[in-house]
This record gives structure tokens, C-alpha cells and sequence, in this order.
């Protein structure tokens, strides 16, 4: 596996001052949680919690990798439905806005089913458009502790779990419960993890914060094992080839890839900006230097885009799913504004939504929608895997185009075409042939100067 690790000026101990707070701090600031919040952990460990460390991952159950070649699904792959957690800690309008076009999944304990369906209803909710897992579960950070989807050597899609970095059991349980519901095969990857730092192409591609490593090498958690320990169990149950593992530039407790980036597309990257005296400046320009510089999986550079977060808007803590990207705004008229704009540039064809939240536990620079809300991956998809590429070809000579498509539900695929126009003129079509499973088909020879 490659592995790649950005430097910074300050030093990891440096940064960690910045951020640090005193245990009765920390008690303060979970107790005002509480007041609002008394069905769910906060985002970070409790005092009690950090007592308890040594709990991670007690019950949890490693079992044997995918058979390969295995492959992680990336956010932008289709889903079949959102996973949630009630008692939310999400507007239940986002909810009603994503049953117009997907299913809710949500969890829930079965002291709280009524109340949920009730809450759902009285929000103008099409419930036939829901489904309520009933378990046990002490937070709404689905993102963080949800199951992870892969696709193994024989087409099928399964769940991948991690050790949680949370002594939180029955969310720590969730993957597996939710792999019984779906009825979808189970895999348990001993990496101590969390859905909010972790984010990949869908091509064998990711990235995290060193946090990943930090946790599954203290023996306080339980694990104690190397970084290149963790990369080859990121390989090897999740195909993850080449593991961007960065030092976290926001000076935040949490640590969390999604407080600052995220992938839009194979080829494009999302990155938070800040102004020139704001602390976290500096490292923000390195660390999309950083990403600007290294190849995607279709052997391009990335394509990095900046949004504005001057007082620390959460808009790159955004959900993609399907044809939608739904952003979680500030009411901010101008940056709102401008954070939107952003991502209709970089992602023409998507229906791009703002969420506010209303609720007692409104959007923060390191917690937002992407942190309580998690995909859930259509597994009878049709996938079309094709490495895109973007040269200059001799007019001399045909181009050939080969994709592999797979249906994940076992259909049968009957035909397959590709389509194309030359310049601005109209869309031609050619049928694609099979051979040893994968498809192509050939672009005839065009005039020199041609754009197809």
C-alpha cells in the first residue's frame, strides 16, 4: 500500500495545547450538554468515558476479510436510503425532504417507536417511505459509528465494521444489527475508527487524520498496533490501495476529516477556507496544497475546491445521496450563499439543497449534518467502473472505451451503450461488447482538432 502523510509546520504536541481544556472544563461543557440533550452522548468522550477507554472494542468480533478483490463504495455511489438515529439531532424537514426521493432508515429503541412514527407523522413524514430499525443506541452519530459498505471478489455487497473509538456499546453494535436487518454479509475489521474521519473515491482511495493511527497504536484502546499494520487491514478488507493519512489542520478536539474536506467526485476534493490571520490558516493552504498535488484514481491531479468558512460554517459536512447534495447552512445570507454556489460549480447535475437546524443542537464548525446522518448503499446497483482519462489522441486511430459493468442484484445485463458527440453537434450512439466481462467499444477516428 502507498501511504502518504503531509507535514506541517507546528508540531502534533504544539496543536494539541491549543485545543486542550481541564477536566473540569470538560465536565462543564458535558453537563450543559446534557441539559439539551439528555437521549444522547455528546461528540466527544464524557469524563466517564475517558475512564473507560479501556471498553473499546471489548465485544467486538474480528472476522476473515471479503473474499477479494474487494472494493470500498464512495459516498456519491447510489444509495438506497439514509440511516438515522431517533431521538434526532437532525430537523425532521430533512427528513420529510429525503423521502421525497429515498428511503429513511432509522434507529431507534422500542420505547421511542411510537413517538418517532408520531413525530414523523406530525412533520407531514410519508412514513411508507421509513423503515425503523428497533435497537439500543446511545447517540445520533451515525456517520461516525454506522456500518461502512464493501463489495467483495464475487459482486456482493456486505457491511465492513471497525472498532468504534467510543466505550458506547450499543452504537458500537449498530453495523452488525444493521447487517442482520438488510440481510447483508457481516465483516469485522479490528482498526479502531470513525465514520467522520474517513472518506474514499470508491477506486481504492483514502484519506483520514492521523487520529487513526494515534488510537489503534495506544494500548489504552485495546489494539495496539502499527500504522502499517492499519494499512494493510484497510487494504485488505476495504481494497483501499492508497491511504492519504494526514496531520488534522482545524484545531478542534475531534479530529474529523469531514470538519474540513471531502470528496465531491473520483477527481475532486472539497477543502474549508479561512482568512489569512485565522489560526488554522496556514495548515488549511498545506493541506490543499497538499491534495492539489496528488494523482486520482484516474491519474489526474485533484481538482481542489475552497469554501469559505470565515467563522467556522460546517459546509463541508454535507450528505451526498443520489442526485442530491444536501448542505447544512448558517443562516448566513452571504456565505450560505456562496458555499452553495461552490458546490453547484463542482457539481453540475446534482440538485444542490440547504438544511438549516432548528433544534436544540444546531450546526457546529465540527459537527453537522454529514456527522449524524449516514448512506445507505443500494446493493443491487448497477456499477459502471471506467477510468476516465483526459489526453490529446492521434486522429489517425480508433479510441476504445472499456468499462466494467456489474450488476450488484445479479440481473442480467442485456446491452450496453456508449454515447458520444463530436464538438457541439448532436449524440451518437455504439453498441459496447462483451469480453471476459467487461465492456467496451471503439469511437471511430476523427478529424484533427476534434473535441469528443
Amino acid at each position: 500500500m502507498k501511504k502518504f502523510i503531509s507535514l506541517f509546520v507546528l508540531v502534533t504536541a504544539l496543536l494539541a495545547l491549543n485545543f486542550a481544556e481541564t477536566k473540569d472544563e470538560l465536565a462543564e461543557r458535558t453537563t450543559e450538554w446534557f441539559k439539551n440533550n439528555p437521549n444522547s452522548m455528546p461528540h466527544w468522550m464524557t469524563p466517564e468515558e475517558l475512564e473507560r477507554v479501556g471498553e473499546i472494542g471489548k465485544d467486538f468480533i474480528e472476522t476473515a476479510p471479503p473474499v477479494g478483490p474487494v472494493r470500498q463504495t464512495a459516498e456519491f455511489e447510489r444509495m438506497q436510503g439514509v440511516l438515522v438515529r431517533y431521538q434526532l439531532g437532525i430537523p425532521t424537514d430533512f427528513i420529510k425532504q429525503v423521502t421525497l426521493n429515498s428511503t429513511v432508515y432509522t434507529i431507534v429503541s422500542s420505547t421511542y417507536e411510537q413517538s418517532a412514527i408520531s413525530d414523523y407523522l406530525a412533520a407531514g413524514i410519508d412514513t411508507s417511505k421509513c423503515e425503523f430499525i428497533v435497537e439500543l443506541s446511545d447517540s445520533y452519530w451515525t456517520r461516525d459509528y454506522g456500518p461502512w459498505y464493501v463489495v467483495n471478489g464475487d459482486n456482493e455487497v456486505g457491511i465492513c465494521d471497525f472498532m468504534y473509538n467510543r466505550p458506547r456499546p450499543n452504537d458500537d453494535a449498530i453495523p452488525s444489527n444493521v447487517s442482520a436487518y438488510l440481510d447483508e454479509p457481516y465483516y469485522g475489521m479490528s482498526v479502531v475508527h470513525t465514520g467522520g474521519n474517513y472518506m474514499t473515491d470508491g477506486m481504492g482511495i483514502a484519506a483520514s487524520t492521523k487520529i487513526v493511527y494515534t488510537e489503534s497504536a495506544d494500548p489504552l484502546y485495546g489494539l495496539e498496533i502499527s500504522s502499517a499494520e492499519v494499512d494493510q487491514r484497510m487494504e485488505d478488507y476495504l481494497g483501499i490501495h492508497t491511504y492519504h493519512v494526514v496531520d488534522d489542520p482545524n484545531a478542534t478536539y475531534i479530529d474529523h476529516i469531514d470538519c474540513w474536506g471531502k470528496y465531491l467526485d473520483v477527481d475532486k476534493i472539497l477543502i474549508r477556507q479561512v482568512d489569512p490571520i485565522d489560526d488554522d490558516y496556514e495548515n488549511l493552504e498545506a493541506t490543499a496544497e497538499y491534495f492539489a498535488s496528488q494523482k486520482s484514481s484516474y491519474g489526474n491531479d485533484y481538482e481542489v475546491y475552497r469554501v469559505y468558512t470565515p467563522n467556522g460554517e460546517p459546509y463541508t459536512n454535507s450528505l451526498i445521496l443520489n442526485d442530491h447534495v444536501y448542505v447544512p447552512i448558517v443562516n448566513n445570507a452571504v456565505n450560505d450563499a456562496a458555499a452553495i454556489a461552490v458546490y453547484e460549480a463542482a457539481m453540475p447535475g446534482y440538485t444542490i439543497e440547504s438544511v438549516l437546524n432548528f433544534t436544540l443542537t444546531p450546526w457546529e464548525s465540527t459537527d453537522a449534518l454529514h456527522c449524524r446522518a449516514r448512506g445507505i448503499v443500494d446493493k443491487e446497483m448497477l456499477s459502471i467502473y471506467h477510468v476516465a482519462q483526459m489526453y490529446d489522441h492521434s486522429p489517425s486511430s480508433n479510441y476504445e472505451i472499456p468499462a466494467k459493468i456489474t450488476s450488484y442484484g445479479g440481473n442480467t445485463i442485456t446491452t450496453a451503450d456508449l454515447y458520444y458527440k463530436i464538438d457541439s453537434g448532436s449524440w451518437n450512439s455504439v453498441p459496447m461488447s462483451l469480453d471476459k466481462g467487461n465492456y467496451s467499444a471503439t469511437i471511430p477516428q476523427q478529424a484533427l482538432g476534434s473535441t469528443v
